[in-house]
């Protein structure tokens, strides 16, 4: 079974990926969707004293 950090690594990889795609195709609102996902992903930290460390990232309303 894959690990909570490699899932996200996978994830924020991919989210990056779909990102590009999104604003080659002038498609901003979903890019701006999918580099929040990114970043969120590459956010995960490893579980420390049973407890899961991250941050939250905050969506704008001027960038949707």
């Amino acid at each position: 079974m894959e690990s909570r950090k490699q899932v996200a690594q996978y994830a924020a990889s991919m989210a990056t990926e779909l990102r590009k795609l999104c604003r080659d195709a002038n498609l901003n609102d979903l890019a701006y969707l999918f580099e929040v996902a990114a970043s969120e992903a590459a956010q995960v930290r490893t579980v420390t004293n049973g407890s899961v460390h991250h941050h939250a990232v905050a969506m704008s309303a001027s960038h949707v």
